[in-house]
């Protein structure tokens, strides 16, 4: 059984891949959008799931490499499809549903401690960079106008 789930995860993967050329739409509108790097961040993500998820082994680390690198591939894709069609609005969701993706993917490939703490630590990302925004927001409403 762990060979045919190892197996419904890279076939996942691939389709996650596929699905993402499916989810490119022409839009128009938008607002500006910053620049960021994609594979940073995933890069970043990966690395501190790796640290903080105890007792993975060498099968499991192979697969969240696999997951990651598929999800940044996706993640750049989506952003630059936003960047063409200038259409921002439309990139939420679809980075909703790619996240949701990954999620289960790595769901998967976890125990129930390990994804709980992985679950944990999205969270906290998540709140991190809500926290980021409001205070960009704060800084940017305190300006005085010109």
């Amino acid at each position: 059984t762990h060979i045919m789930n190892i197996k419904r995860v890279i076939f996942t993967v691939m389709v996650l891949g596929c699905l993402t050329c499916a989810w490119a739409q022409p839009g128009g509108g938008g607002r500006r959008g910053g620049n960021f790097d994609p594979k940073e961040i995933v890069l970043r993500e990966k690395e501190n799931v790796i640290a903080k998820v105890d007792s993975l082994s060498e099968d499991q680390l192979l697969l969240l490499d696999g997951i990651y690198e598929e999800y940044a591939t996706s993640f750049e894709e989506l952003r630059d499809e936003a960047r063409r069609t200038r259409n921002f609005r439309e990139m939420r969701p679809k980075m909703q549903a790619l996240r949701e993706e990954k999620d289960l993917l790595i769901k998967d490939v976890l125990n129930e401690n390990q994804y709980e703490t992985y679950l944990a630590l999205m969270e906290n990302q998540r709140d991190r960079r809500r926290r980021g925004v409001q205070q960009r927001r704060d800084s940017v409403n305190q300006q005085p106008n010109n």
